[in-house]
């Protein structure tokens, strides 16, 4: 996340909890509690174990600063720790994501489009609610690693090179290639609940 003028930046906050500085881990908590946590939901569609998680996640980077490494981006690290912890959580209980990347892959041609193609546009706030309601209930449906990739994407709008590299160092073609393919099923999960015209969010 980019800091404020005059605050520290995340690689140097992580310096600083290297050295046991709670303040510097509490600013980094309060930068990044609420992104960690819609990302950890969209894991494992729980909000109360996504909050248990992301605890557990905040522990593990304040304990485990010292292995950071300094060349890399923070954030990435960080939200590649919050994705193990979370999958870990769901093989502890017997619980496998819902589908394998290899599973989501599909040959069909065409470019992704881009976010805001996705989503319903309308301009009254009280419409705008409704279709935020519709859009998640929509990305509800879609299978975890879909989930995932728009959560980084679109919603906390992160690189495809980021992204890739939290999930797991797929190739940057696989990655547009699985957004494209996650955007389309979202749309078709809004129209089915929406309609193709929209006219349920009007």
């Amino acid at each position: 996340m980019l800091a404020k003028p005059g605050e520290d930046s995340d690689e140097r906050l992580a310096e600083r909890c290297r050295d046991g500085d709670l303040e510097a881990f509490g600013l980094l908590y309060e930068r990044y509690r609420r992104p960690i946590l819609a990302y950890l939901y969209q894991i494992v569609r729980d909000y109360d174990q996504a909050a248990c998680i992301g605890q557990d996640v905040f522990l593990k980077v304040f304990q485990r600063a010292d292995r950071y490494d300094p060349t890399r981006r923070f954030s990435t690290w960080f939200y590649t720790v919050a994705r193990n912890t979370a999958l870990d959580w769901l093989q502890a209980r017997n619980r496998r994501p819902q589908v394998s990347f290899a599973d989501a892959d599909e040959d069909s041609p065409g470019v992704p489009q881009p976010p805001d193609k996705a989503l319903p546009d309308v301009d009254n706030p009280l419409q705008r609610a409704e279709a935020a309601e519709f859009v998640a209930k929509a990305l509800a449906e879609l299978p975890q690693i879909y989930r995932e990739i728009i959560e980084l994407v679109v919603y906390q709008d992160m690189t495809y090179e980021a992204a890739s590299e939290i999930l797991g160092g797929i190739s940057l073609g696989t990655l547009r290639s699985r957004m494209f393919h996650a955007l389309r099923l979202l749309r078709a999960k809004l129209e089915g609940i929406a309609g193709t015209d929209g006219k349920r969010l009007f």
